[in-house]
């Protein structure tokens, strides 16, 4: 690979000539490619919370390739911490949420400005989900608890809230949003939870084993067939602890849906 002068950095990581590129592009991949020597000097101007949150509204709160693994190696690779990212995030969504709201707009008072507003609080909510703490989960938590915000964000923000929540604290964290108080739409998060979380959690055993537990309770109350039927699929193809569980065949035997061996 070429070496990419600091001309050439600044026009990768912070050039958004229009909403069109900020939907297709990828700033967070380009810079996760960067040489040594191009990482080296934008790590002295993350060190700066202005130069970092103007990178991240020029490019980088992009919702495409803000996935879980990425935003982590981005995070080492440049030496931005938590609690600067967080400070930095919270910041961004507050100025968003006054400037765009938190509702779509109908295409009568939709603009430019609303359309990049809206796309980068989404994105702002999704990052949280690789550094928020305990002040930074209960943020997102009230998100999700404002049922005068657009659903999409709320679903974002439990998404980056089970992200960020370790094995401890996620059976009950995870009950609660697919059939407690916090549940928003329960057919996304048991899909979120059996896919996503399960899938990226590889390596921590304990915390696998505690989302196995809370949907396989959840699911031994669940009234919705659909949800039963898709969810148990997904989740007995993944773990051999559920495929092989009574709480499984009582769970299926009350609606009376036929039991398929799986697990790995």
């Amino acid at each position: 690979m070429k070496k990419m002068n600091v001309t050439c950095v600044l026009i990768v990581c912070l050039a958004m000539p229009s909403f069109a590129s900020l939907m297709l592009g990828n700033p967070l991949d380009d810079c996760l490619a960067l040489p040594e020597q191009a990482v080296a000097h934008l790590q002295k101007d993350f060190k700066n919370a202005e130069q970092l949150k103007e990178y991240f509204e020029k490019g980088l709160i992009g919702i495409r390739g803000a996935e879980p693994q990425k935003m982590l190696e981005f995070k080492q690779r440049f030496g931005v911490s938590d609690k600067a990212l967080q400070a930095m995030l919270m910041d961004i969504i507050r100025e968003l949420s006054v400037k765009a709201g938190w509702e779509p707009h109908p295409p009568q008072r939709r603009t430019h400005d609303t359309e990049i507003a809206n796309w980068c609080l989404r994105g702002a909510i999704i990052w949280l989900g690789a550094c928020a703490d305990t002040e930074g989960k209960e943020f997102l938590m009230s998100i999700v608890a404002d049922s005068a915000k657009e659903v999409y964000f709320r679903e974002t923000a439990i998404e980056s809230c089970l992200y960020r929540t370790d094995a401890q604290e996620m059976q009950g964290t995870l009950t609660r949003f697919l059939i407690g108080d916090m549940k928003v739409v329960p057919y996304d998060t048991y899909l979120f939870a059996v896919q996503q979380l399960y899938d990226s959690s590889e390596g921590d055993l304990q915390k696998r084993e505690a989302i196995v537990a809370a949907v396989s309770a959840t699911l031994a109350k669940e009234e919705n067939r659909n949800i039963i039927d898709t969810v148990d699929t997904l989740l007995a193809k993944r773990s051999k602890m559920y495929a092989d569980s009574p709480q499984r065949k009582a769970a299926l035997e009350r609606l009376n849906i036929p039991i398929e061996k799986g697990g790995q």
